[in-house]
């Protein structure tokens, strides 16, 4: 049977945003997304979710996939540098609070901050298996995203793909955060280091499986990458 564990990517430093995104309020997207998490989360108060933030959310949606999942490994691993452990831990510990028994078990994969590539080869020399990985930044991603993607690389057999992932049809751009990578992509990754290659262009299309956007995805999982970009939600 495959194994598989999930990741979720905090290791950003938020430059275009101006401040950690891991940290901003759920609060600030549209209350129709705050209502259906408060349904979901089965919170009876709504003004619980306003104050949780995206991190916390990333983390949320993983912890709700896990059982359902007896394959995938029963805790998450948060990837981000070791200067930001403590500061997640407070964090996370302060979302606890606000909604208790929410998250799965945690734990941490420190890298040494020197982009993507880094984080992504970081983990899986630590995990030795597929692993999953979710931005902090992308709130409106399903549950049905993810599992389409673990469907898809259950039944292949094909032993040369290492990614499997989201494009956008207009620009062939693929959803590097939102992708499982199988543990040979750690070369890849290793290599693209080594010769300064984007992390985007580290593993070929002939090594990739792609999904191209079409219905809700393009909203579905749109990245936050800059306060603009919580002005354009509403018009996806």
């Amino acid at each position: 049977m495959k194994e598989l564990a999930f990741v979720v990517l905090a290791g950003g430093k938020s430059q275009r945003m101006g401040q950690d995104k891991t940290c901003m309020k759920l609060g600030l997207l549209p209350e129709p997304f705050c209502q259906e998490h408060a349904y979901l989360a089965r919170c009876r108060d709504i003004a619980v979710i306003r104050n949780l933030n995206f991190l916390w959310q990333s983390l949320w949606r993983v912890s709700g996939l896990l059982p359902k999942l007896p394959f995938a490994e029963q805790k998450i691993y948060l990837s981000c540098r070791a200067d930001q452990k403590e500061f997640y831990e407070a964090h996370i510990a302060a979302c606890q609070e606000l909604a208790p028994d929410s998250l799965a078990p945690l734990d941490y994969i420190l890298d040494e901050g020197n982009g993507v590539c880094d984080a992504l080869t970081a983990c899986l020399e630590h995990l030795h298996k597929a692993i999953f990985c979710l931005p902090c930044d992308a709130p409106f991603i399903t549950e049905n995203n993810i599992l389409t993607l673990i469907d898809i690389w259950q039944n292949s057999a094909d032993e040369e793909i290492l990614q499997y992932t989201y494009v956008d049809p207009v620009n062939g751009r693929k959803e590097t955060l939102i992708s499982l990578y199988t543990m040979d992509a750690k070369a890849a990754f290793c290599e693209a280091m080594e010769k300064k290659i984007r992390v985007q262009n580290s593993i070929s299309d002939k090594h990739c499986v792609t999904i191209p956007f079409s219905g809700n995805l393009r909203k579905e999982l749109f990245n936050i990458n800059t306060s603009e970009d919580i002005n354009k939600i509403n018009m996806l």
